[in-house]
């Protein structure tokens, strides 16, 4: 008797995987309900049936896992053996697997949007592209174990690229970045500390209700800004910038405003977390410290 995965969630591990190539064991949890007992004897009748074959710790395709994705028509990419691209391929399964089940955020992976045939696309650093309610981040990683050359190597990839106007750069340390490298003149750059909670709060980047901050704290006293260096003013005194994470695009713009009205100030609200970060590029800005929390809808419907 031919035996098939089973229900809804088996079949999207073995999806994933044929996608993704690789999957960390760790990362099963995210494809499962049920208890991490019970799951784990799923997954392994899926090895015992070949759909999956285990390597080290990671989760592959096997010979019938393959075919199955063949007869099906599912996304199949090839597993890369090359021990040198190894980690890249593992850290955009552990972020593909990450946001597998968010409502608000979807993960293309770079080798599904890269045409192979064009060195000057393969050759480039990205991981992939973050869709966070219908809004694309072009993505790149720096880990501890990247050095200079290759920090460096991502802020000329940035440079010269056209399509993207919205870039999220998850880095292990953010004390490695200058930001006078990594301001290109771009709408958002946002440079992110690579923790679970902060891939959590990626979820909800767009789902701040802004307005209602400013009408706690400002009341009716200010408006949306036609400027580019902020993103609330009365058009006098008052210059609001909002900060959910740190974006050297806004600080750049705030700082040149500064730099050119030596008698102005700006207003920046984030959270405690965020402040100590953005005060040392903004140290004279006035701060408003407010629990970003409290004003995120984590219960927007999402339609089909």
């Amino acid at each position: 008797m031919i035996y098939f995965p089973n229900d809804a969630e088996e079949i999207s591990l073995v999806k994933f995987i044929a996608k993704f190539q690789y999957l960390s064991v760790n990362n099963t949890k995210y494809f499962f309900q049920s208890s991490t007992y019970y799951y784990r004897k799923r997954i392994a009748k899926l090895v015992e049936k070949r759909y999956l074959r285990r390597t080290k710790l990671n989760l592959v395709l096997d010979e019938v896992g393959i075919e199955y994705c063949k007869l099906f028509n599912y996304t199949y990419t090839p597993l890369n053996r090359n021990k040198k691209y190894l980690p890249r391929l593992l850290y955009i399964s552990d972020l593909g697997a990450f946001y597998h089940n968010s409502k608000t955020v979807s993960f293309t992976p770079s080798f599904t949007l890269k045409d192979k045939e064009m060195f000057t696309i393969t050759a480039r650093r990205f991981v992939g592209v973050l869709d966070i309610n219908g809004f694309d981040y072009l993505t790149y990683h720096i880990s501890a174990e990247h050095d200079h050359k290759y920090l460096m190597s991502v802020v000329y990839d940035i440079q010269k690229e056209r399509k993207y106007k919205n870039i999220i750069i998850l880095i292990d340390d953010i004390n490695r970045v200058d930001l006078q490298n990594f301001s290109f003149g771009y709408n958002q750059v946002l440079v992110i500390e690579d923790t679970a909670e902060n891939r959590n709060k990626l979820n909800y980047l767009n789902s701040i209700n802004w307005s209602k901050v400013i009408q706690d704290y400002y009341k009716n006293k200010v408006f949306l800004a036609e400027y580019n260096f902020c993103d609330y003013t009365d058009y006098e005194d008052k210059y609001i910038s909002l900060f959910y994470f740190f974006d050297t695009e806004k600080i750049n713009r705030i700082k040149y405003f500064l730099r050119e009205n030596k008698k102005k100030s700006a207003d920046i609200i984030c959270s405690k977390e965020l402040e100590s970060a953005i005060r040392q590029e903004l140290p004279n800005a006035n701060y408003i410290i407010v629990d970003l929390e409290n004003y995120i809808d984590k219960e927007r419907k999402v339609y089909d």
